[in-house]
């Protein structure tokens, strides 16, 4: 999965699955908080982040094949 939060005095709690596969991520900071949701065991690329950064915030879904979409107000 693609997510970094490599901010001073970040906050993450993951949540794994019994196989030890990190599928919640969440995170916070003074300058950003997110959470990311990974596919399930077998999947490598698949996820989706929703982040907010300052004053703005932003969606990104992630398929298996490749195929990605961010949405931002």
């Amino acid at each position: 999965m693609k997510t970094r939060w490599a901010y001073a005095e970040t906050v993450l709690l993951r949540l794994i699955t019994e196989r030890g596969r990190p599928s919640v991520k969440l995170g916070a900071s003074e300058e950003v908080a997110g959470i990311s949701l990974a596919g399930p065991t077998g999947t490598g690329d698949t996820y989706m982040i929703l982040e907010a950064k300052g004053a703005s915030s932003s969606s990104r879904l992630r398929n298996e094949d490749g195929r990605e979409q961010t949405v931002k107000p």
